[in-house]
This record gives C-alpha cells, structure tokens and sequence, in this order.
C-alpha cells in the first residue's frame, strides 16, 4: 500500500530546488498536495506541469497572519522555506538569515500545536560547521560545539523547537539534514559566493574561465548527494520515522579540486586544468562528511553517483546557457 495515497501534505519552499523535486514526487504518489513559497527565491516554473495537480499560495511566512489555519486537516508538513544562499550569503544575511528562518519556524511549529500534522523539519550539514568526529554521526550534534553562521545556527534552532515541541507540545516530528544537494534545476548567481559550489564552478567552466578560480586551498572536502536521492531519502523517513533525526547523503568525500576536474571533464574542456586560487571565507567549513548508518540501517541507500549526477547537472546548465530547449532544460522533473 502506498503511504501517502490520499495524505494531504503541505510543502512550504515548495516552488524552490529540492522542495518542488519533492512535491513532483509526492504528486505522483496520489498526495494532495499544498505548496506556500513567496517566490524570492523559488520560481514557478519549478512546478510547470503540476500546477493543474497542486494547491499553490504565494504567501510569504514572514507575514503576521500567514501561518494561520495553514495545517489545518494537514498530515504531514515538509518545512523548506528559508532565507539560504551560498557561503558568500551567509556572511554577508547572517542576522537576517537567523532572524527570519527562526521567526518561520517559530510561526509554523506554534501553528502545529493545535493540529496532528507532522512536521518535517528540513535541516541542514551546516548545524556540523565545528563538528569534530568524521563521518558525523547525528548524536554530534549533542557534543559538537554550536554553528558560527547565523545560518547555520538558525538550522540547530529548528532541531530544538522539533525536538520541544513535541517534549511540551506532543508535536510529531523528523529531522532531516542533506548533505550538501546538487542537481538539475539549481542555477549559479553572478554574486561571488552566492551560488552553491557545482553550480558555480560550472558556470565558470561553461563560460570559458582559465584558469578556474577556486575558493581557498580548494582541499576543503564535502559528500555532495543528488537531489533526487536527497527528496528519496526524506520521503523515505517521513513514511518509517517518528521523532528522530538522520543524515541525508552518502560517504564518498570529495575535495573542491577533485570536483572542480571532475566538472572541467564533464564539460569537454580541452585546455589544460589550472586552477586560480581566490581569498576563502572566514567560515569556509574545511570538512564535511556524514555517517549514514542510521538511516542506511533502515533500508535506504543513495542511488546517483556523483560522476552521472554531475553530468545530468551540467546538461541542464548548458541547455540554461544557451537557450536551447529551454523549456527543457528548467523543468527537469
């Protein structure tokens, strides 16, 4: 039987890059779904073919009255709506970035305590910016000194009211944290550091850099995981998992130089691979890996490699670059 035939799920950010993966997902599973996003960052065209399927607002949750009756006769809430950015957003928004994601959460987890909805609270690896045991095992977050980004430390908030809510409140709740998610439909910004690290490395390459400019020492490592096995894997533990947290990604690390040649391939560079290094950022996490035994004990494994995964990525952002089919190219559902 499948579980969400005929749940009523409300995905908030649902117009963004992994929330509208997921409300593709879900649709195709007979879920009835509602989608809130203010579209600042999110675009409609994320969800060209299942606007005809799905209940969309524009609402943005910032607003007083926004999260009022908003789970009302809601089973399951997937929460992705947030001010994020890449490293160099988070240093420049980080009062914003912990003022206004906190002030959602706060708004949509008092909202949950007159419902039965349960709350998918959409973390992030950043709440392991100073973790200090590689892989990371979830329990890190408990000894782990506390994230220096506003950003970072509004995600950590986010577990906290999960994990109250339903000590005080009996909330229901899982915590997901992706690690670091890649795909089609997520494009680069002209804002130095505003772009996740594959998209903007591919822009770069696309458009012809030589040398590549690399933030840092480009040693710095990450587990990049494919968007579609991120939405996989929170659909996975929303249906199995009560009140709980698990890492989302895979175990394979990866230095920004390895990927960097690794995206210089893909894209048919002929030229030699140079790389340019430029000033990093203050917070430029060094290493970031997880330990998925939690929720790989469960059943679920990562199934896009990172070499097919970039290749698809790429794809999309050259058909994006060139204008050619672009139709296409932005709705790669």
């Amino acid at each position: 039987m499948n579980f969400w035939d005929g749940k009523k799920v409300l995905v908030t950010g649902g117009a963004g890059f992994i929330g509208s993966r997921l409300v593709s997902r879900l649709t195709a599973q007979n879920a009835s779904i509602k989608v809130v996003d203010d579209l600042s960052k999110g675009s409609l065209d994320n969800l060209s073919g299942l606007l005809h399927r799905i209940d969309f607002q524009q609402l943005d949750l910032l607003d007083s009255d926004a999260c009022k009756g908003l789970l009302d006769h809601i089973d399951v809430c997937f929460h992705f709506a947030a001010k994020i950015g890449g490293i160099g957003f988070f240093h420049r928004y980080p009062a914003t970035s912990l003022r206004d994601n906190s002030r959602m959460n706060l708004k949509l987890w008092d909202e949950a305590r007159r419902t039965s909805t349960k709350m998918v609270c959409v973390s992030s690896s950043m709440v392991f910016e100073r973790a200090r045991v590689f892989p990371t095992p979830e329990s890190a977050i408990f000894n782990s000194p506390p994230p220096i980004t506003g950003y970072g430390f509004s995600k950590l908030f986010s577990e906290y009211l999960a994990r109250t809510y339903w000590e005080e409140f009996s909330v229901p709740y899982v915590i997901v944290r992706p690690f670091n998610a890649y795909g089609p439909g997520e494009v680069s910004s002209d804002y130095v550091g505003y772009s996740h690290v594959i998209p903007d490395l591919a822009r770069k390459v696309l458009s012809g850099q030589h040398p590549l400019e690399v933030f840092g020492s480009g040693n710095q490592t990450r587990s990049y995981t494919y968007v579609d096995d991120v939405v996989d894997g929170m659909v996975f533990v929303a249906e199995r998992a009560n009140n709980d947290d698990f890492n989302i990604g895979t175990r394979i690390e990866t230095t920004v130089l390895d990927l960097a040649r690794m995206i210089w391939q893909l894209c048919g560079r002929k030229e030699e691979f140079k790389i340019k290094r430029i000033p990093g950022f203050e917070h430029d996490v060094r290493r970031r890996v997880p330990d998925i035994s939690k929720i790989t004990r469960l059943g679920w494994k990562a199934k896009v490699g990172l070499k097919e995964g970039l290749a698809q990525t790429i794809e999309y952002l050259a058909k994006l670059k060139s204008g050619l089919q672009l139709d296409d190219a932005r709705n790669p559902h």
